[in-house]
């Protein structure tokens, strides 16, 4: 192959290279969903730079059957919900937040296929459960058909 060739092919990698990237932006974006997560609450994201690919899996998730979360109701104390779920990611940080974040791994129906779930816990000022979201609507539909 010449060095005609091989620099229009660079310069088209750089292209493709520039437009995913473009694409991964608007993904990145992540738009929040109305059904499952109606306030808009945060989540934390996962950020991977290029030498960080190598792993397979940047979240993981506890295996919790599904049927535990429909224990899950306003009003009950964190302790119970820490029973319940055990402790959130930001474990060393729960006694001062009011926001509980854990992922979920479930299996998807009809599927050989996992899935892992963002869950948000809010608590009120007395440490009462105020109310509980998920992030994907695929994920409260799972918990959902699970108690069904």
């Amino acid at each position: 192959m010449n060095i005609e060739t091989r620099i229009a092919r660079a310069a088209k990698n750089v292209i493709l290279a520039s437009g995913l990237l473009v694409a991964g932006a608007s993904w990145a974006a992540n738009p929040v969903d109305p059904i499952s997560n109606p306030e808009s609450l945060a989540y934390p994201e996962v950020h991977m730079d290029l030498p960080d690919y190598d792993e397979p899996f940047q979240r993981a998730g506890i295996m919790l059957e599904p049927q535990r979360l429909s224990q899950i109701a306003p009003g009950m104390a964190a302790e119970q919900v820490v029973t319940l779920l055990g402790w959130p990611l930001n474990e060393e940080g729960a006694a001062q937040s009011r926001h509980w974040d854990y992922n979920f791994t479930f299996k998807m129906p009809g599927s050989g296929h996992y899935l892992v779930c963002q869950y948000k816990v809010v608590l009120d000022q007395d440490r009462k459960l105020e109310k509980a979201f998920w992030r994907r609507h695929q994920c409260l539909d799972i918990a959902n058909s699970a108690v069904q």
